[in-house]
């Protein structure tokens, strides 16, 4: 049987797991990407890397690349490229099969205020939201808050991209002026949202591949650090069942008409022990290597249903299992250790446990090889320049 080439776009952590699930099934893959940091680039499953326009700044462009490549199937592993393809969605169809749902669906998930609307109306809890659209609605919303409070992005990548983190905790109405005058400043839609206290443990991701509105594969996993801490991105993650989020998970995916594959992010609040709906992503995570070395395969389930149309097959998957950023954990682990707030033994048993990396791969070691020889370059780059400026 001759497979079709996946074109996977993107080639950071989710890309990577997305190629390497798919070139080990032996179907041809073609990374589509846009930085020179996109370390997919370098595995041994990336048959073919095209280098594309930026799709956040040429989106038009961007489809257009897309466009032209040999019929396939489109799987987008960014918000950027989750955004570029849905709103070409129509067009991009008519020559692929596209892991993609329609824009205004697409639309609902990335703008975060649009999240918590749909989650308003599903009946699952979230924390609440405001949205000042001016500096006059900022004032007079500021004494009615409770403090610390957050400054997210509607558009997290938009976000990111402008400020290196996913939000902004402030302690106070003046802390509040100013994250909100610098996301404003830059044309970046922001919302004022409750803090939901609890540590970074309590965070749990529910990943689902739906079909016809009904769930076919679901896993749970749970956070065990985050890089930066508490408001950044996962650094180590377990599998494990966490049957309380899967009913609202459900819920949410159903409410927004996503089919193929989700991620739902939920955190435990401490104050009512209740998990609280943190995000929704309709595209592969950046843990995504976890549940396929636990057993479930949600890239070749994508790829698989879009090209035969046949629903994958509902699947036991194992626990215990970790996820570890190699690129972060390291240090999250080495500055809790020094923070005592965990003890070596405990800070390393992610690593020996059963798990898996989020680059490095003993039967694909490219990725791991070359990110770590352009980290040392900079690293050496930054000394020598600081000599230079020195003298």
């Amino acid at each position: 049987m001759t497979h079709p080439p996946a074109h996977v776009l993107g080639g950071y952590e989710a890309g990577l797991a997305v190629v390497r699930s798919l070139g080990r099934a032996g179907i041809p893959v073609t990374l589509v990407v846009s930085s020179g940091k996109e370390q997919a680039r370098y595995s041994r499953h990336a048959g073919t890397v095209v280098t594309a326009p930026e799709p956040a700044e040429e989106r038009a462009a961007y489809a257009e690349l897309l466009a032209g490549l040999p019929p396939g199937v489109l799987i987008p592993t960014t918000d950027e490229g989750i955004e570029a393809v849905a709103t070409h969605r129509t067009e991009l169809a008519t020559r692929h099969l596209v892991a993609c749902p329609p824009v205004e669906i697409a639309r609902v998930f990335l703008d975060k205020l649009l999240t918590s609307d749909v989650a308003a109306r599903a009946g699952v809890e979230a924390p609440r939201t405001a949205v000042p659209a001016t500096s006059d609605e900022l004032e007079q919303l500021a004494p009615e808050l409770a403090y610390p409070c957050l400054v997210k992005p509607r558009e997290s990548y938009r976000y990111n991209r402008a400020f290196g983190i996913k939000m902004h905790r402030v302690e106070d109405a003046a802390q509040l002026r100013e994250a909100w005058k610098r996301a404003h400043d830059l044309g970046i839609g922001t919302l004022v949202q409750e803090l939901i206290p609890g540590p970074e443990t309590g965070g749990v991701n529910y990943n689902v591949h739906m079909v016809g509105g009904e769930p076919v594969a679901e896993f749970t996993s749970r956070k065990i650090r985050l890089a930066p801490r508490d408001f950044g991105y996962p650094s180590a993650i377990v599998s494990a069942a966490v049957p309380e989020v899967v009913g609202p998970g459900r819920r949410i995916v159903r409410a927004m008409g996503i089919e193929g594959f989700a991620n739902v992010e939920f955190k435990r609040d401490v104050r009512d022990g209740r998990y609280k709906l943190m995000e929704v992503n309709g595209r592969p995570n950046m843990s995504g290597e976890l549940a396929v070395r636990c057993g479930l395969d949600f890239p070749l389930m994508t790829y698989r249903h879009l090209v035969t149309g046949v629903a994958p097959e509902p699947g036991r998957w194992t626990a215990g299992v970790h996820w570890i950023n190699d690129a972060a954990d390291p240090k999250a682990l080495v500055s809790r250790w020094r923070g005592r707030e965990v003890s070596l033994r405990a800070g390393i048993a992610p690593y020996r446990a059963p798990h898996v990396f989020a680059t490095l791969a003993w039967h694909d070691p490219g990725p791991f090889v070359r990110s770590t020889v352009d980290k040392v370059r900079r690293r050496v780059s930054r000394l020598t320049t600081g000599r230079i400026v020195r003298t």
